[in-house]
C-alpha cells in the first residue's frame, strides 16, 4: 500500500496522510531542552499559505505549523 492522502471535509482544508502500513504519518521535532520527540499527526489543516499539524502531546491536543517541526 502506498502513502495515502484523505480529505476530512468538503473544502479540503483538513486532511490526513497515511503511511504504507495505514497508520497516521509521524513527525519529529526538537524541544527547547534538546530532546527529540516523535508523534503521529492526527490531521493537517490549512493556515493561510501554510499547513499546521495537530497531534497529542502529554494528553493535550496541540497544533503547530508543519514547517516548524
Amino acid at each position: 500500500m502506498k502513502n495515502t492522502l484523505l480529505y476530512l471535509n468538503n473544502t479540503g482544508s483538513r486532511w490526513i496522510v497515511l503511511d504504507e502500513n495505514g497508520k497516521h504519518e509521524e513527525r519529529s521535532w526538537q524541544t527547547q531542552s534538546g530532546r527529540t520527540i516523535t508523534r503521529r499527526v492526527i490531521f493537517y489543516a490549512s493556515f493561510g499559505n501554510f499547513g499546521c499539524c495537530t497531534f497529542f502531546y502529554k494528553g493535550k491536543r496541540l497544533s503547530v505549523l508543519a514547517v516548524s517541526i
